[in-house]
C-alpha cells in the first residue's frame, strides 16, 4: 500500500514543482540580488542532492507500514504517510523557491528550497524512531 502512495507522492511532487516554477509569471521591475543568484545555484545543488538521496528515503517510505493493530495502527498509518511524503517537501519546496524568486521574495525563496532537507530528515528520523514498535520491522 505504501509503495503506491510513495509513487503517487513522487509524481505529485514533480508535477506540483514544475507547475509552480513554470506557471508563475515574473513580476515587473524585479532586479535579482546576490541572494537570488546564490539561490539559483543552490536550487541546482539541492535538486541533485534530493535525487541522489531519493533511493534511501523512498525505500524507507515503501517499507513503512503499521506494525500494530487498533488505535496504534492508526498512529502507525499517520507516521507512514508522513514518512512517504518526503518527495512532496522536496518538489514543492524547489517549485516554490523558483516561484517566489520570480515574485521578488528573495529571502523566502532561499529558505523554502531547504524544505526537502527537513522532509527527508523527518522521514528518516521517524522511521528510525518508530520501526519495530509503531511501524513493522523490515524482516
Amino acid at each position: 500500500m505504501m509503495v503506491v502512495y510513495t509513487c503517487a507522492a513522487v509524481v505529485a511532487a514533480i508535477v506540483a514543482g514544475l507547475i509552480l516554477a513554470i506557471r508563475t509569471k515574473k513580476a515587473e521591475e524585479i532586479t535579482y540580488t546576490k541572494l537570488d543568484k546564490a539561490g539559483r545555484i543552490t536550487n541546482i545543488v539541492m535538486l541533485i542532492a534530493y535525487i541522489c538521496s531519493a533511493p534511501v528515503y523512498l525505500f524507507l517510505a515503501m517499507i513503512s507500514s503499521p506494525g500494530e493493530e487498533g488505535f496504534l495502527a492508526v498512529i502507525g498509518w499517520i507516521i507512514s504517510i508522513i514518512i512517504g511524503s518526503a518527495p512532496l517537501f522536496c518538489g514543492i519546496g524547489l517549485g516554490l523557491s523558483v516561484a517566489w524568486r520570480k515574485q521578488g521574495k528573495s529571502k523566502e525563496s532561499f529558505m523554502v528550497q531547504f524544505a526537502g532537507v527537513i522532509g527527508i530528515a523527518l522521514s528518516v528520523g521517524l522511521y528510525c524512531l518508530c520501526a519495530g514498535n509503531l511501524i513493522a520491522p523490515l524482516n
